[in-house]
């Protein structure tokens, strides 16, 4: 082979030679959307992207808490479920997320494990829907996820989320109403209650949305009784109506405290990290941006800004019942339960009062036969007053009384007569 001949091919060797040392040592690119990864680290795990932390849909992948946002945007916290105590998630503006809010909007371990064993069906309701408007869905926490209907049962540990445009009203156990508006999210967290005596606790986190609620028996229980947790404060409910909206990130979150449906002004206490407010009066607001800063001083919010702010979320509050449904089912079936003995003994009395009668009467002619009373007199009394149909005699005597009477009349005739001295 010629030199001229070698030298192309001399030539590409060298090309390739030269191209693929600088190929190999290329930077990578990252993807766009690769997950962020955050390694747990004290009492709290600072999760950015603003209200990302409230919006994200919570799954548990082994020890890890994936938090997957409404664009895809991923954040791993790497062994977030090791922990006996897993860390606090907090935002960088100062909403928070405990970490049993956390599990419970992560759900289980093994949801299809769970929802095999039919543990939600092994459990008794707290409540139910009465009001729906548009599209909600509660995940039970056995991991199921059911569509919410007119009527559907509320369990301990659901989620409850809201779509665009919608609402949703329910009753609990203890009287309690609850709504929730539009694009909202909240955990029945607890809601224990003894109906023969009417205590109990009840928890509720509403991590975002507009939200309503009367309270129930058990706030009348005690002080803490009923608390309303949010990402920025905690809400304890003495005996009242609240209204609130659990802002997204930056944004400011209000509390008020409304007026009963009999004219009564309850007692709300909202307190955080920094400090505790306390409103009593009718349309008192309080806002609160952090966990970190204080509830501000609260002030009387006009009705039209009240109807502005929570009307969606009010407008879906369903009448609050009188009694406890098992108490209102107790009454009634002793009530159905009393009518019938009522009806039992009537009808015994009208028997006992038949049979009376008849002893009476049977009794009275024996008596009247076997002392020997005249028959023509007392027969002919009895016959006189019994045509008209009554069975009573004008009188009744003794018999023996009967038989001085008519000795009486007999010595009275025969002294007029002259055939007896006085």
């Amino acid at each position: 082979m010629t030199a001229n001949k070698l030298q192309p091919i001399l030539l590409l060797l060298g090309l390739i030679w030269a191209v693929e040392p600088a190929s190999a040592s290329a930077p990578v690119v990252p993807a766009a959307n690769a997950p962020l990864v955050l390694e747990v680290s004290g009492a709290s795990v600072t999760v950015p992207g603003g209200h990302f932390l409230l919006v994200a849909e919570y799954v548990r992948e082994g020890a890890d808490l994936v938090l997957v946002g409404p664009d895809g945007q991923t954040v791993v916290v790497r062994d977030y479920f090791s922990s006996d105590a897993p860390p606090t998630l907090i935002t960088e503006g100062g909403s928070r997320i405990s970490p049993d809010l956390a599990e419970a909007l992560a759900g289980p371990v093994a949801p299809a494990q769970s929802a095999q064993a039919g543990q939600a069906a092994a459990t008794p309701p707290i409540g139910q829907v009465q009001t729906l408007e548009g599209t909600a869905t509660a995940t039970r926490a056995d991991g199921t996820e059911v569509t919410l209907t007119s009527g559907s049962a509320i369990f301990q540990g659901d989620v409850i989320e809201t779509g665009s445009g919608a609402s949703v009203g329910g009753v609990f156990i203890d009287t309690t109403t609850f709504s929730l508006g539009e694009d909202g999210r909240m955990v029945m967290d607890e809601l224990v209650f003894d109906p023969e005596n009417s205590e109990g606790t009840s928890s509720f986190s509403v991590v975002q949305g507009v939200f309503s609620f009367v309270s129930g028996q058990i706030a009348k229980s005690g002080p803490d009784a009923m608390v309303v947790r949010t990402p920025v404060a905690t809400i304890g409910i003495r005996g009242t109506r609240v209204a609130g909206q659990a802002q997204a990130e930056g944004e400011v979150n209000t509390i008020t405290l409304l007026v009963n449906d009999d004219g009564t002004v309850g007692e709300l206490s909202v307190s955080n990290d920094a400090g505790t407010i306390v409103l009593n009066v009718a349309n008192q607001t309080t806002q609160v941006l952090s966990f970190s800063q204080p509830p501000a001083p609260p002030v009387i919010m006009p009705a039209a800004q009240i109807q502005a702010l929570y009307g969606s979320a009010t407008a879906a509050l369903p009448p609050q019942p009188a009694t406890p449904p098992q108490i209102q089912a107790t009454q009634e079936g002793d009530q159905q339960a009393g009518e019938g003995e009522g009806e039992g003994e009537g009808e015994g009395e009208d028997e006992g009062e038949g049979e009376g009668e008849g002893e009476g009467e049977g009794e009275g002619e024996g008596e009247a036969a076997a002392e020997g009373a005249p028959e023509g007199d007392l027969e002919g009394g009895s016959e006189s007053s019994s045509e008209g149909g009554s069975e009573v005699a004008p009188f009744s005597l003794n018999d023996a009384v009967t038989r001085i009477f008519y000795d009486m009349i007999d010595t009275v005739i025969e002294w007029v007569s002259g055939s007896a001295s006085p």
